[in-house]
């Protein structure tokens, strides 16, 4: 129960972060696309724009073709989304371990603890790996948060 519950609560720690790093970079290539098109638009109007201002123009523009490519290639929503989903399938196995132990001993079966396993088995190989950071920090405020509720 304890490696389930690791798991899941450190799959939801790293979708976090996927999911503000999504954010973040779709905001930027908004803001610089839309500048750069709106700059470009009136440079065209405008005469007599200084050497400088065409370069930073471009330099921005080529910024924003580089961050559109991350974002794209990142794929930081679509790995938010795994992580969570990877999560609340830890979660699930949590939960039916806990029915499990809530059960008087001779009344568990063996069976049960055969299929946990063989499902955690594919949800090992199915899900995103969690870096060993996350993975310590995960356990280190698990056990601060069963620390502080046995006080």
């Amino acid at each position: 129960m304890r490696r389930a519950r690791e798991s899941q609560m450190s799959r939801y720690a790293m979708a976090n972060p996927f999911g503000r790093r999504n954010r973040g970079r779709g905001v930027s290539v908004i803001a610089m696309t839309s500048l750069i098109g709106t700059t470009a638009f009136l440079s065209m109007i405008a005469t007599g724009v200084s050497p400088l201002v065409r370069i930073v123009i471009g330099l921005v523009s080529v910024l924003a073709s580089v961050m559109a490519s991350l974002h794209t290639f990142l794929r930081y929503a679509e790995r938010t989304e795994q992580h969570r989903a990877a999560g609340a399938r830890y979660g699930a196995i949590r939960r039916r371990l806990e029915a499990i132990y809530a059960r008087t001993p001779d009344t568990r079966a063996a069976q049960d603890f055969v299929e946990i396993r063989e499902e955690l088995d594919r949800l090992a190989q199915e899900v995103p790996n969690v870096p060993t950071a996350v993975f310590i920090k995960t356990q280190r405020d698990l056990s601060a948060n069963e620390r502080i509720g046995s006080e």
